[in-house]
Order: structure tokens, then sequence, then C-alpha cells
């Protein structure tokens, strides 16, 4: 049976580098995983086709994935031809390779043989439904960063495309109706720090897809850090103005997200909570403690420790 120390081994023989299987564990894949390559060896294991050509190029064919970018394949075979220097694969193995893995950019096969590492890609497109739609929620996770109209309208049309055999009928309808539970985490978040992501990750546990607005509070000073690398797949927004005002121009239903950590805290979202409703009766609210552990950090607390360069403990990557 096909498991990871087969593929670490495999690659060892092949004189290539291990690192390249801890791509597969970015935090912003949830498709694309070790997982995914897992099951791509399989199925051309089954086939009795995995020979040293097709294994390295599934193996590199999604070493680099950032779905915000459209170079991940021409990317993935540079990787590969760079990391293949120095190995003993052949130079005219090393080109057959490289195309295998930019054939599936688009799926069309230069080869028979690219046609069984493309059928191997796309092997989950002959799942039952039960498997289709846990496959099209983590594409929808790899994609958060996306605003949903975007990514619906986006998604049917990529389905549509893949859908040559007419067994993706059901998915389609599925992601043509499909409502999401979208959570809305709002704040100033000068910094966002590792309370805010405290919070965020319980919330995410709780919704599909979380977005972060910073807002401009007029009492508060102009947002100056950077945000964060660790939150950067997520949907990022800015607003001025009131809350209410951004959530109706979403366009679609969300829930605002209120971090919490202390008692103090709840009174004052209590109180803010009475104004929104006023503006805003439909809208609906949920707040959310931080562990015990970040109950004391504050973005002010943050900005007065910077002073004396003590900041930076309470800060993400």
């Amino acid at each position: 049976m096909t498991d990871i120390n087969y593929i670490s081994e495999r690659l060892s023989d092949l004189k290539f580098s291990q690192e390249v299987l801890n791509r597969y564990n970015e935090p912003h894949r949830f498709y694309h995983t070790t997982e995914h390559l897992l099951d791509v060896i399989s199925q051309l294991e089954k086939k009795g086709v995995l020979d040293d050509e097709l294994f390295l190029a599934a193996v590199y064919h999604d070493a680099v994935y950032d779905p915000k970018k459209g170079d991940n394949e021409e990317r993935s075979a540079e990787l590969f031809m760079d990391e293949a220097k120095a190995s003993g694969i052949k130079d005219e193995q090393k080109q057959k390779i490289r195309h295998f893995i930019l054939d599936t950019k688009n799926h069309q096969a230069s080869s028979e043989k690219s046609q069984l590492l493309i059928d191997a890609d796309l092997a989950i497109l002959n799942s039952c439904f039960e498997k289709l739609i846990d496959y099209e929620n983590k594409i929808f996770k790899e994609f958060q960063f996306a605003d949903f109209k975007i990514y619906k309208s986006e998604r049917i049309k990529v389905l549509e495309k893949l859908n040559t055999k007419g067994n993706l009928n059901h998915l389609i309808e599925y992601a043509k109706q499909r409502q999401p539970l979208i959570g809305v985490f709002c704040g100033s978040f000068n910094p966002f720090h590792k309370g805010h992501y405290n919070v965020l990750v319980k919330a995410e546990r709780i919704f599909d897809k979380v977005i972060i607005a910073f807002g401009k509070n007029p009492d508060k000073s102009e947002r100056s850090w950077p945000v964060p690398k660790i939150i950067q797949n997520r949907q990022l927004e800015e607003y001025n103005g009131l809350l209410t005002d951004f959530v109706s121009s979403l366009g679609y239903e969300v829930v605002v997200i209120r971090g919490l950590r202390n008692s103090t805290d709840f009174q004052y979202e209590q109180n803010q909570y009475r104004y929104i409703q006023e503006l805003m009766p439909q809208i609906r609210i949920i707040n959310i403690f931080c562990d015990k552990e970040f109950e004391h950090i504050s973005s002010s607390g943050i900005r007065t420790l910077e002073k004396h360069n003590k900041h930076k403990g309470y800060l993400l990557d």
C-alpha cells in the first residue's frame, strides 16, 4: 500500500530531496495535500504504470501551489528541473517529466503517458457524490481569499469545463445552490495579534469561511502594522464608516464575529450591539471569547510595548 514513507524512500533512491513533500503540508492547502499526492500515486500504481518518470511527475506536479497565482505548474516544473540536477535522471527524461507536469495545467496531454498522469490527477471527478462534496468544500477553503460571489461564478465555470462526461451535473447544481456559512471578523486590528488569531481559529471551527475586515475607527490611530503572513490566505477587506454599511455592501448573508477578552469587553459589545441592531435589525452577531492566556493582550498595549522593543512576543509571523 502506498504511503508517505514509500514516496520518501523512492525519492531518496532517485537522489531527490525529501523537502518537496513538506510543501504538501502548507497551511493554505486543503485539497492539494499529501492525501491528494498519495491518491495520484495510488491511481498510477493500480494501473501498473508507476515508472520513475510518472512517479517524479506525480510528486512534483503540485509541488508549488498558490491558488492566488496562475503559474503553479510552470513553477512546479522549474522546481523539478532545479532539483533534478543532482540526480541521475537523464536529460531526455527530465524534459519528459517537465512536460508531464506542465500538461496538468490545462489537462491537455502531449502523449499517452502524460494522459495517465492527468487521469490520475482528475480521478476525484469520478467519485461518489459524498466525496465530490468533500472535494468541493476543500477547494472552497483553498480559495477562501476570494469574495464568495466571484468564487461561485468562476467555480461553476471550472466545473462545467471539467464536466465532459456529465458526471458532475449534481455537483454543479450543488455549487449553484450552496449558501456557505460566512462570518465577518471585524476590528481595527492595529495590529492583528495572537489574541485575534485565537478568536479567528475558534470562529473557523464554526464557519465555512471567515472574512477579516479591517475597520477604520475614528477614535483610534490609523492602522500602521502589516498584515501577518499567517492570515493572508483569507479574504481581507478594509472599510470606512459603519460596520452595518460594510455588511450590507457584501451582498450576501454573513454573521458578524466579535472577539472578547473579558467581561468588560462583553459589556462594551453589548452596548454597541443595541446601536447596530437599531441600524440593521436583521444583523446576526456572535461573540467569541479568547483563551485565558490571551485575555491580557490588546493592540494598544502592544503599541505601548513597541516603544520599548518588548512587543514581538505578542505578534504573529
